[in-house]
């Protein structure tokens, strides 16, 4: 494989990174911006209740700890969606962006039932792979964070 190739080749997690982060940061904003978000997460929750999709031991959690929150929660997604998204978009401690993006598309996923699992399960490798490639500690902030310390987990 040829330099060339090479650089291509660790490119491409980076592009993938930076599309995630937009999108991400698209939808955290969209959410910040939206006049009813908790009104608009309880319908969601509702409908997939209503319907029976979330897997069994998700509802109770759903019912018992989100329902009586929704205002919290809508908050939570929100702000975790556009932060996650500034990170990754960024390569500013990518590794905990991800992390908190993965435990949000986790929860959607379980929400979703099985068929919400499966594409959130490949949302979850999309964004994991280039955490394993380091590609914000080739492009991104985290190539300098990463410099200053280099032991910290978190670049």
């Amino acid at each position: 494989m040829t330099a060339k190739v090479k650089a291509i080749v660790a490119f491409l997690p980076t592009v993938l990174r930076l599309l995630f982060g937009v999108m991400l940061l698209f939808s955290g904003w969209t959410g910040l911006h939206r006049p009813d978000l908790a009104g608009w997460l309880a319908e969601q929750i509702n409908k997939a209740l209503a319907a029976g999709t979330p897997f069994g031991f998700y509802q109770g959690f759903l019912r018992a700890v989100v329902v009586p929150h929704f205002g919290l929660f809508a908050a939570l997604v929100t702000v975790g969606e556009f932060l996650s998204g500034l990170s990754i978009l960024f390569g500013a401690g990518h590794r905990l962006g991800a992390a908190v993006i993965t435990f949000q598309f986790v929860n959607y996923g379980l929400l979703g039932g099985p068929t919400g699992m499966l594409s959130h399960g490949i949302m979850i490798a999309l964004v994991i792979i280039p955490v394993f490639f380091h590609s914000a500690r080739r492009f991104g902030v985290d190539r300098w964070l990463y410099a200053r310390w280099p032991t910290a987990r978190i670049w």
